[in-house]
């Protein structure tokens, strides 16, 4: 391959999985990899580093690029989940320059950035708009249409990512230990959750969740849990539905308001399996936010976050 073909790598690493891709001029994929994890909260640097180099090792073979030799690519953009501090950024960037150390990449442009604001820069380029993701974490970013850009939420999960899959998956575990203690409504999340681990009493998911079994993932998965029971008339898990709405619409309004554009004509673009799987907070969401902000447009996808990504790299 001609190697001045390769216009931009872009990476998309979140808590669950990587994807790198390789692309030309015209955002045409020439190659793409992929592997686990790279926020370095949940995995560490080291294990971080080692799964971008194999994401990018695999989407360089699938180009039929020959790795033995320095590869010039002219602009790289990671976007990476985790990068939410001065001190994230630092420790990221390392990450980072190491990889491309180890893999012999030369670059005229390379960007390191938080993996929604790199996705909303991509979606929106110098218009105003909100980006909202709602997967295993939550986080807002709001770009105000003059070069400002302004956060709300992503703290992890330790003490946020309120209304997302694992939040969700949270209030579900503690609302069945409550109704083992009786401090609790009954709820079919009990009978459900149990099925879902196999587990054959309640102090078993108490065991699993203090032990290194425990993920964050499996507690996130637990979002699709609490909609099966909230469709099979559930009233937990309708409160469960009903607080993370709560919860997404006031990561979304503080943000409008920081941004200050709530006079504004601007797109609010809903991403993540929390949209794409549970219809009652989507369209609760959708409701809820037309209502009090009539110049929006907003926007369901189920596009890769990875496409956006690509459209940010093309436009440095």
């Amino acid at each position: 391959m001609n190697r001045n073909s390769i216009e931009l790598l872009a990476v998309d690493g979140g808590g669950t999985k990587t994807l790198a891709v390789l692309v030309d001029a015209n955002g045409t994929i020439l190659g793409e990899g992929k592997d686990g994890a790279t926020n370095y909260h949940v995995v560490g640097a080291s294990e971080a580093k080692d799964a971008l180099e194999k994401a990018i090792l695999a989407a360089f073979k699938d180009a039929g690029i020959d790795t033995g030799n320095s590869v010039y690519i002219k602009k790289c953009v990671f976007a990476l989940a985790g990068i939410d501090t001065e001190n994230d950024e630092k420790q990221v960037e390392d990450v980072v320059q190491q990889v491309v150390k180890d893999l012999s990449i030369k670059s005229s442009n390379l960007i390191v950035e938080n993996d929604c604001l790199s996705a909303l820069l991509g979606t929106t380029g110098d218009k105003a708009g909100i980006l909202l993701i709602a997967g295993t974490g939550s986080i807002v970013f709001a770009h105000d249409g003059h070069e400002r850009i302004f956060r709300s939420g992503g703290w992890g999960h330790r003490f946020g990512d309120e209304g997302s899959g694992f939040w969700i998956g949270k209030q579900a575990i503690k609302s069945v230990l409550k109704m083992q203690d009786g401090r609790g409504e009954s709820t079919l999340l009990a009978k459900l959750i149990l099925e879902k681990f196999k587990f054959t009493k309640i102090e078993d998911l108490y065991n699993w969740a203090y032990s290194e079994s425990y993920s964050v993932d499996d507690v996130g998965a637990l979002a699709a849990v609490v909609d099966k029971a909230f469709c099979l008339g559930d009233a937990v898990s309708k409160q469960i539905l009903d607080g993370a709405v709560e919860e997404l619409l006031l990561l979304v309004k503080t943000a409008i308001e920081n941004a200050n554009i709530q006079q504004d004509e601007f797109d609010l673009i809903l991403q993540g399996g929390v949209f794409q799987n549970n219809d009652y907070i989507k369209n609760q969401v959708h409701q809820r936010i037309q209502q009090n902000f009539s110049n929006v447009n907003i926007i369901t996808t189920t596009e890769e976050p990875i496409r956006n990504i690509v459209r940010r790299g093309l436009k440095l």
